[in-house]
């Protein structure tokens, strides 16, 4: 059977004169059988015209054929449910264990290389709220890899392995479980440190093969419209071409059945 790739995109024009500049509104992809393309679509315009962050100027709805045979499923990550009374907790949270996955990445580097790649990460995160992709930081060599660090690394051609479903409103859990598992699994890749954007999903994650999905439910303050991601990555492990190639080009479905939000 073939399917096809729906990936949709909205923005909207802010400010004036030189510092008129796009702002991202909403984003949504899918991977669907031929016979849910017309409603997906409408349903991802749907989304787009309702979205909290605004009217979108812009709408882009691309369809992409894709073969069934070009086709990786892969299993999603089991998920750890994370709960704090604060974001300031929540973060605290995320950046240990990143800073323990980088350490047993690196061999079992010692507790003071650890704390210190662990205090670099919030300067790091914040650098990746205006992009519209991904930060991708070589833990071997402390430099970032994106060919283009504006826009960032984006991981595209993925869905949930779940037939039918057709569905206009984001489920932020779904969403992030299934591009999370087909990070973890691209070459090189360590770990990932996540926030979303939306201002009113406080929640976060961080993932790996090792960690599973870690769902922290505080991140960020309610009404915060920053957010960003980090693909945390070993270039001792694989090339930072092969890495982005998967990212970017491999068509992946996750089998997300009695993963619960």
């Amino acid at each position: 059977m073939d399917y096809y790739s729906l990936k949709m995109r909205a923005s909207q024009q802010v400010g004036e004169g030189e510092q008129r500049h796009e702002q991202h509104i909403s984003g949504a992809e899918r991977i669907v059988a031929r016979e849910n393309v017309e409603a997906v679509c409408s349903a991802m315009v749907r989304r787009a015209m309702t979205h909290s962050k605004g009217d979108p100027d812009f709408i882009n709805v691309k369809i992409e054929k894709v073969h069934e045979s070009d086709i990786r499923i892969l299993k999603a990550l089991p998920v750890t449910r994370v709960d704090v009374e604060t974001w300031q907790e929540g973060l605290e949270k995320a950046f240990e264990l990143i800073g323990e996955a980088v350490g047993s990445a690196a061999g079992g580097a010692g507790t003071d290389a650890i704390r210190e790649f662990a205090n670099k990460l919030p300067e790091l995160l914040r650098k990746t709220f205006p992009m519209r992709g991904a930060m991708l930081y070589d833990i071997a060599t402390g430099k970032r890899l994106e060919p283009d660090q504006a826009r960032g690394v984006r991981a595209t051609y993925m869905d949930a392995l779940r037939g039918n479903v057709v569905d206009s409103c984001k489920n932020h859990f779904n969403e992030a479980i299934v591009l999370a598992t087909k990070v973890a699994n691209a070459p090189g890749i360590v770990a990932e440190i996540c926030i979303s954007d939306d201002p009113e999903y406080v929640t976060g994650y961080v993932a790996s093969k090792e960690l599973g999905y870690v769902r922290i439910m505080k991140m960020k303050e309610a009404g915060d419209e920053n957010g960003g991601r980090i693909f945390l990555f070993d270039s001792r492990k694989a090339s930072a071409e092969e890495c982005i190639d998967y990212l970017q080009k491999k068509k992946v479905l996750v089998d997300v059945d009695g993963r619960m939000a």
